[in-house]
């Protein structure tokens, strides 16, 4: 725990530092801040614990202090040393402490209680505008501590819905979007088509040449599959060697053209892979199907997949309904 150490009767350089008596004549403030005392705390002392109201603000003379968000004690998000303060905001709005403040080293604070501080403002119009900027300067720190965090989420949620290999969305993020294509499509009275893509004797491509060179060959496909729908077709990689295509507005006759259109692009790609290796074309087996008044995602994905596994006992590489 921390403990009180002494009044103030020197550091008076140390003080002169802080940022909150830039171009202030400390000399003039004796008589408030020897009503203040001095702090000193050890490694991981808890100054300030969130939730917890504060009535001080505490100026860092010596050591540094980390600040922590209520369930994270372990990664600060800012770290404060000496000629900064603390608490200034709490002694602003009265509300209880947003984050955890822990001694990082040694450390020694000036501790001003409220209506000490108070005093000092109204004696000094200069520490007024200082703090005015510390406040000012924490809200900036606070903007950009969000931007971050949103930037992260985004990550987070891009990664969560993204195949890293691929670069295609997931099946988590199908889920959700076939749901949402197919309610605007029986809202509009839109068609909807869908296609079920599969790689033919992936694994025998995967035993004979290798499972870099089979990453290479589902990078390939996924940018041929790209390159031959429009824009407003959405695609995702269901899992393994499937791909699973959403066509708003198109019927089962134009799926079908977008179909074989994708399956003979495939057929004649040859596989580049990074080390410059040339392997031969890989096909695929398509499964299409269109939505009817009735269905509901289950039996669309269900006549898709129907529709492929005719393709495959037809002899693969080919498209069927």
């Amino acid at each position: 725990m921390s403990r009180v150490d002494t009044k103030l009767a020197l550091e008076l350089d140390v003080i002169r530092r802080q940022e909150l008596f830039a171009g202030v004549d400390v000399d003039q403030l004796a008589p408030y801040l020897e009503k203040c005392v001095i702090r000193q705390f050890q490694k991981d002392d808890m100054l300030i614990e969130a939730g917890d109201a504060n009535h001080c603000l505490y100026l860092i003379i010596a050591g540094r202090f980390r600040v922590h968000l209520p369930n994270d004690k372990q990664n600060p998000v800012i770290i404060l040393g000496v000629g900064q303060s603390i608490g200034e905001i709490s002694i602003i709005d009265h509300q209880p402490a947003s984050a955890h403040v822990i001694a990082d080293v040694e450390a020694r604070v000036l501790v001003i209680e409220e209506d000490q501080l108070w005093q000092i403002l109204e004696h000094s119009h200069a520490i007024a505008y200082n703090l005015l900027v510390v406040l000012a300067q924490r809200l900036r720190y606070g903007n950009t501590v969000m931007s971050k965090i949103k930037e992260l989420l985004y990550e987070y949620e891009y990664n969560a819905t993204v195949d890293s290999l691929t670069g295609l969305y997931n099946r988590r993020w199908l889920d959700d979007m076939f749901t949402r294509v197919m309610h605007r499509s029986h809202t509009n009275k839109h068609a909807l088509s869908v296609l079920m893509i599969d790689i033919d004797y992936f694994k025998q491509f995967n035993d004979k040449y290798g499972h870099i060179a089979g990453d290479a060959a589902l990078r390939i496909v996924s940018k041929n599959i790209l390159q031959n729908l429009r824009p407003e077709d959405l695609v995702a990689r269901y899992g393994g060697e499937e791909f699973f295509a959403l066509l708003p507005g198109l019927d089962l006759s134009a799926a079908e053209s977008v179909a074989e259109r994708l399956r003979e692009a495939i057929s004649t790609t040859e596989i580049q892979t990074r080390d410059e290796l040339t392997l031969p074309p890989l096909t695929i087996s398509i499964g299409v199907a269109t939505m009817q008044e009735q269905d509901q995602p289950d039996d669309l994905f269900l006549s898709a997949d129907e529709a492929l596994y005719r393709a495959k006992d037809l002899g693969r590489n080919r498209v069927s309904r």
